[in-house]
């Protein structure tokens, strides 16, 4: 992608839906990121380019501010905006790299196990934890009230509605930073 996001991020989104294609990636490559990761984008926000509050987003129970991407993908530092089961339809292919607090997901395999809440895969990510979804999985989301997130899409969308008020997002970029801010006190996920 460039160099915001580890290089394994591009392997997770050019991945076909074949099983026998899933990427080898090293764990060496998958592993120490979060810290720089957190760097990168308190820089990003220090310089004003975390996108302007009319770019700001609300949608799947986050508060998503745009953050500058390459090749039509969009990337996103999310924040946790409600704490309910929130359906999140995939429409491209998506990675979510877990910066703060947990993210707990449910995969469903068709629209009838939503509906009687029989889902087919049950995770929590927490902390330097990542995981990639294709287009038209059938998922649920829900993130602890401390939950920051990036989140990279193959493909870039338009906004959703749901736009934040001046006051909102310049609550959610507060927010933003006073994370990003501990996971660089805390030293965590640091590369060796």
């Amino acid at each position: 992608m460039d160099s915001l996001l580890p290089a394994f991020v591009d392997q997770l989104l050019d991945q076909g839906r074949d099983p026998n294609a899933i990427p080898e990636i090293p764990v060496a490559d998958a592993t120490g990121w979060l810290t720089p990761l957190a760097a990168k984008l308190l820089s990003l926000m220090e310089k004003g380019l975390t996108g302007a509050p009319s770019r700001a987003f609300l949608a799947h129970g986050f508060a998503c501010l745009p953050l500058p991407a390459l090749d039509g993908r969009g990337v996103y530092l999310r924040l946790a905006h409600g704490s309910p089961m929130t359906a999140w339809p995939i429409a491209s292919t998506s990675v979510v790299l877990t910066l703060t607090g947990s993210l707990d997901l449910e995969m469903y395999q068709g629209p009838q196990d939503v509906q009687t809440c029989n889902p087919q895969y049950v995770r929590s990510f927490g902390p330097g934890e990542a995981f990639a979804a294709h287009a038209g999985t059938l998922c649920q989301i829900r993130s602890t009230p401390t939950g920051t997130q990036v989140l990279a899409v193959r493909q870039y969308e338009a906004a959703p509605a749901g736009a934040m008020s001046p006051f909102e997002h310049a609550d959610v970029v507060q927010r933003a930073r006073r994370a990003l801010e501990r996971v660089l006190d805390a030293g965590i996920g640091a590369a060796p």
